[in-house]
């Protein structure tokens, strides 16, 4: 029976609701009949299969916390709150921490972490025109916020009456065990949230971090010296692409944490990289295949517009970052004013003159310098232009 009809059956409502209204809530007791387009071959199965079951976890991921928790369980006790016990789980559980999820959830139930949530508790998890339905029902105002309706409907039906409406969907929610686990390993929802996906910032690392210090760092502390540590690694074997991925990352942290002003400045230090030409390996980029500088233009022009700054201000701002990045690089197909102006181009989206500007460059220098001739100035490989006859095209 679905929640309008146990609802009104319960209270005997003379309105019977739209049969549309019945079949869509029907589906929170009733799994859907599979179809045929939703069976899945043997072959598909087999390779999903082997896709779940053929990756490296981070060693780390497997070892108890103090508390006999694992770091993927940690996850799961935040996640799992306001959700029931059949709840669809991430992959991630498995791929990434080396977690069953469905086994964690009964261990953490057993152990305390986590407890079945009241009626009036579960009352979270329904939509809010399904609660404002329920108050209509005893003619009880239906304005306001989620959690003022809920409010409405505990002050206005009995304890049986929030069970029955509730039904088999009770949620379940964290215990002051569980509370006391997430504060203890404060770093492990943040560094899940916001991991930066190139290996610096994540789950693992902040825990190897967070393990060698006789103090509680903050989230963001955490996170910016992986960065550093990760940029000076980078930096030691000058594979430029993966230097430029941290500075954006620091980009990103700074603007959440809402200083803009050093964001500003990473962001062009990103652009700047993005326009040299140079990457991870010991040859230079052709500006004619990969160097798309557009993302970083709109990221600048966000803050600038945020920090209202306008062009003269930015051309401050440039001259500063390019002083200091500069040194950092072995080459770059720009001088300063083109950069700037490729910058300018990029705030405007003007991609037909971004190639114009960058191809420009290329072929001034290609007529400077011979291969050799570059290979001896900067240590690098030549850039490759795969139209050219000699490449066979």
């Amino acid at each position: 029976m679905g929640f309008f009809d146990s609802f009104l059956k319960a209270f005997k409502v003379a309105n019977k609701p739209k049969q549309s209204e019945r079949n869509r809530n029907s589906t929170r007791q009733t799994p859907k009949r599979p179809t045929k387009s939703s069976i899945k071959t043997s072959i598909e199965v087999t390779r999903e299969s082997f896709n779940d079951n053929h990756f490296e976890i981070d060693p780390i991921l497997t070892k108890k916390l103090s508390n006999g928790v694992l770091p993927g369980e940690v996850l799961l006790i935040n996640w799992i709150s306001g959700k029931t016990e059949n709840a669809t789980f991430p992959r991630y559980y498995e791929r990434t921490y080396g977690i069953t999820p469905k086994k964690s959830l009964k261990k953490l139930i057993k152990d305390g972490y986590v407890s079945e949530a009241s009626p009036v508790e579960s009352l979270g998890s329904f939509k809010v025109p399904e609660l404002k339905e329920v108050l209509k029902a005893k003619e009880v105002k239906v304005s306001g916020k989620k959690a003022d309706l809920i409010t409405r409907i505990a002050e206005n039906f009995s304890d049986s009456e929030v069970k029955a409406l509730v039904g088999d969907n009770l949620t379940l929610k964290i215990t002051e065990k569980g509370r006391k686990t997430l504060e203890e390993y404060y770093y492990i929802v943040p560094a899940h949230r916001n991991d930066s996906k190139d290996g610096a910032y994540n789950v693992p690392n902040a825990i190897r971090h967070v393990n060698k210090l006789d103090y509680k760092p903050g989230n963001g502390d955490i996170s910016w010296a992986l960065f550093q540590q990760a940029y000076m690694d980078h930096a030691e074997k000058r594979d430029y692409g993966l230097m430029r991925n941290v500075i954006l990352n620091k980009a990103i942290q700074l603007e959440r944490e809402k200083k803009y002003e050093t964001a500003l400045f990473h962001y062009i230090r990103v652009f700047i990289f993005d326009t040299s030409g140079l990457q991870n390996s010991r040859y230079l980029e052709n500006p004619k295949y990969t160097m798309i500088p557009q993302p970083m233009g709109r990221s600048v022009k966000g803050l600038t517009e945020k920090l209202e700054i306008d062009e003269v201000g930015l051309r401050e701002h440039f001259d500063y970052t390019w002083s200091r990045v500069r040194r950092e690089l072995e080459f770059h197909y720009l001088t300063e004013y083109e950069c700037f102006r490729c910058l300018m181009l990029s705030m405007a989206n003007d991609q037909e003159e971004i190639e114009d500007l960058l191809l420009n460059t290329y072929q001034r220098l290609t007529n400077e310098l011979s291969e050799a001739e570059f290979r001896k100035k900067y240590g690098l490989s030549f850039p490759i232009d795969l139209d050219d006859e000699k490449y066979g095209r």
